[in-house]
């Protein structure tokens, strides 16, 4: 199979995603090749939560094995007013206070997106007016808190985006987006107008799976004992409503 892109006006890839590099997940970086191989991926921005090693190693990868996946040095970081996240960086960003962390993004003439809005952030707003771009429909999150989000963004003037916040394999592709060809990623990104289509809910398990990968990771038991809990009990309630419907 060749590696060469097709040929169009648009850059397809994936924006916020996580890997083996985040304390909840366990993807692989091959994932990641396979997956831009197989939808004729541009781009994948990989966002690992507080360390910039993820995408440093899928762009070492990708410079072997498919050389034309354009891949900008990014990461998640928690700052004290919730994740935001750094791209197109020159290597970890150190400040977690988010005047400082602002700051020392733009010295390295990075770009800041807003990941989930309305999830893990007090001042939204606030965070949103100083990013240059808005996820305005995250895979992981409910829809009223997205339908707030693209509010958010537009009333702010900013572009938004769709991130697939992927933290296993099978739901990198659930938020596939397409930006105008601007020359370099970093201006497609920026200026080039975003269209998405097709996108895919995570799924319930999904979600508590990454928390127990981030127990195991980070040795919380009390975390993996609120989320077997809160599993058990699901299942209990799955459990009886069909009990309830057979009935019936």
């Amino acid at each position: 199979m060749s590696n060469m892109p097709i040929a169009r006006r648009g850059l397809r890839g994936i924006i916020h995603c996580h890997s083996q590099y985040s304390y909840d997940s366990l993807t692989g970086i091959s994932a990641y090749l396979k997956v831009a191989q197989q939808q004729s991926l541009d781009f994948i921005v990989l966002t690992d939560h507080d360390t910039v090693a993820g995408s440093e190693a899928l762009k070492a990868a990708a410079a072997l094995r498919l050389p034309h996946l354009r891949v900008p040095i990014a990461a998640e970081y928690y700052t004290d007013e919730g994740d935001v996240i750094a791209a197109f960086i020159e290597g970890e960003v150190r400040a977690r206070k988010f005047t400082d962390f602002v700051t020392e993004v733009r010295e390295q003439n990075g770009l800041l997106l807003l990941p989930h809005p309305y999830v893990g952030h007090q001042a939204p707003e606030k965070v949103a007016a100083a990013c240059d771009l808005v996820e305005v429909f995250n895979c992981r999150t409910g829809e009223s808190k997205n339908s707030r989000a693209d509010e958010l963004a537009r009333s702010l003037g900013k572009r938004g985006y769709a991130g697939a916040d992927a933290h296993f394999a099978r739901s990198i592709c659930s938020a596939i987006v397409e930006v105008e060809n601007r020359g370099s990623l970093r201006s497609s990104i920026l200026d080039g107008a975003p269209s998405w289509k097709a996108l895919r809910a995570t799924s319930r398990w999904e979600f508590g799976a990454s928390q127990l990968i981030k127990a195991w990771k980070r040795r919380d038991a009390a975390l993996a004992f609120r989320m077997l809990t809160r599993a058990g009990q699901q299942m209990f309630n799955v459990a009886r409503k069909s009990r309830v419907t057979a009935r019936t």
